[in-house]
């Protein structure tokens, strides 16, 4: 760069050491998260009932990809987990920042959202189990050490792919009133309302989807432009159908997300073992692999089997994209981040009375769960009286050139990360959601109005109205800030 060069740009506010911190370097790994003999049985996740496992064929992992300059290495890291708790991912983030010297703040770890992981935080009547939880901040924190230690000279890029056969909303408009489990019947929108349109129940989704794959690459910059990792996201909560033992309970699974990285992984670097794909999950709170607008799938699957064809699917579109990407070695990369305090909405005196009355009538248990939808949520009701007023939520914001990657702690619907691209002032921009935390659906305030499922006050669903409206605002805010990094 030449003196008069400089000499402008330092005048319009730009940080040159900054900008031009030196070459790349990046690394990856993948660490072994499935519990340990000790850990059975074990509570699994994704169901408003308790269930265990007491051994697993299949194995879980999380994956790490780390990359950055000699000022600034940032990580992000996905978890074979439905919901990962603020607790577990920061004491992962404080293990991993001792063992190697970065800010914990510069670390995103996330849950993929499969529904066929051990519980780690508590979700309707499943609870995790506290060995398990500090063994799995240990792992993280171990993945995370390791792509560190795993540093090379590196390059990297990024594109956009895209793939509508696999996201619908899963959120409609009924015709005909039904009753949530509050006793209410002014629920206008559905979750998975099935397929009975000749009724007249069903008219239309209530939201759009995303089909974008934002994919940031890394590879090697020595001769042999050995690929290294890589970061895909896609707007699907998850696909389930999972694999099953010899007895015929459900394994342990990574889901389309665990799929698609050893698919993907064999598109890129055939036979090789050190190569980490990963696939985080965009905004799909809303989102999944269920088209009502057709007719009923004739199709019966194999356990396992839908999941890898979404994987197979997933990973062809972004394998075409991939093939376009344009790698360089000086990516300016920066970091902010805000901390919100948002309200929860907690139960009034009639609706505590009424749960009360609701589990002071007899209840029929099925395996030791509560088996009546309103008795489960009267009991959420319970619980979210002790919760405080407000609580903390995390945001990230990254900048790596003209890539920006957002991370919010929800099951984000699909119109608030649309919203954030459009709003972005890159040129690409990725969201990840169930980042550092889990702080339930984040619905927009027309949505909640709508009614269903996701609005439903529990701790899958209770910060206030306005959470998404306060989210876009700071992350408004956090671009500013990049822009004059």
């Amino acid at each position: 760069m030449n003196r008069l060069l400089a000499i402008a740009l330092c005048l319009l506010g730009l940080n040159l050491t900054h900008l031009h911190a030196g070459p790349l370097r990046a690394g990856a790994d993948v660490t072994d998260i499935t519990p340990l003999p000790s850990h059975y049985p074990i509570s699994t996740a994704g169901s408003m009932s308790a269930t265990f496992l007491d051994g697993t064929e299949e194995r879980i992992h999380c994956r790490t990809l780390m990359l950055g300059d000699e000022k600034t290495l940032v990580s992000f890291t996905l978890v074979d987990s439905c919901l990962i708790p603020r607790e577990l991912a920061d004491s992962a983030k404080r293990i991993a920042s001792e063992k190697t010297g970065i800010p914990a703040e510069h670390f995103t770890i996330a849950a993929t959202h499969t529904h066929t992981a051990p519980t780690a935080t508590p979700a309707f009547q499943s609870n995790p189990s506290v060995s398990y939880q500090i063994y799995l901040a240990e792992q993280i924190a171990h993945s995370i050490a390791a792509a560190f230690e795993k540093l090379e000279p590196a390059e990297a890029g990024w594109v956009v792919g895209e793939n509508r056969d696999q996201v619908f909303n899963r959120r409609w408009f009924v015709t005909e009133p039904y009753e949530n489990p509050f006793g209410d019947m002014t629920d206008e929108v559905r979750m998975n309302p099935g397929y009975d349109k000749g009724a007249g129940k069903v008219s239309k989704p209530a939201a759009p989807v995303d089909p974008a794959i934002p994919l940031l690459a890394v590879r090697s910059s020595q001769g042999d432009k050995k690929p290294i990792g890589l970061l895909a996201n896609y707007a699907l909560h998850y696909v389930g159908n999972p694999p099953r033992g010899a007895d015929g309970k459900a394994q342990l699974s990574g889901d389309y997300f665990d799929r698609f990285a050893k698919v993907m992984a064999e598109k890129v670097a055939p036979g090789r073992k050190d190569y980490v794909a990963i696939l985080s999950n965009g905004t799909s709170g809303d989102i999944n692999n269920v088209n009502f607008a057709g007719p009923a799938p004739e199709k019966k699957y194999a356990p396992g089997e839908k999941m890898m064809e979404v994987a197979r699917s997933v990973a062809d579109s972004a394998y075409a994209a991939f093939a376009k990407i344009e790698y360089r070695t000086d990516l300016p990369i920066a970091v902010a981040a805000r901390e919100l305090d948002l309200g929860v909405r907690k139960p009034d005196a009639t609706e505590l009375a009424r749960a009360h009355q609701i589990l002071g009538s007899p209840e029929q248990l099925i395996n030791g769960n509560l088996s009546a939808r309103d008795a489960i949520y009267a009991r959420e009701t319970l619980q979210l009286r002790e919760y405080p007023d407000t609580v903390p939520v995390r945001l990230q914001a990254y900048r790596l050139g003209d890539l920006c990657i957002l991370t919010t702690p929800c099951e984000t619907f699909v119109e608030i990360g649309l919203e954030l691209k459009e709003l972005s002032p890159f040129g690409t921009t990725m969201v990840i959601e169930l980042a550092n935390g889990y702080n339930g659906y984040l619905p927009t305030p027309q949505q909640h109005g709508w009614g269903g499922y996701e609005t439903w006050r529990a701790k899958s669903s209770y910060l206030e109205v306005d959470a998404s409206v306060k989210m876009i605002a700071a992350f408004k805010e956090l671009f500013g800030e990049l822009e004059g990094k």
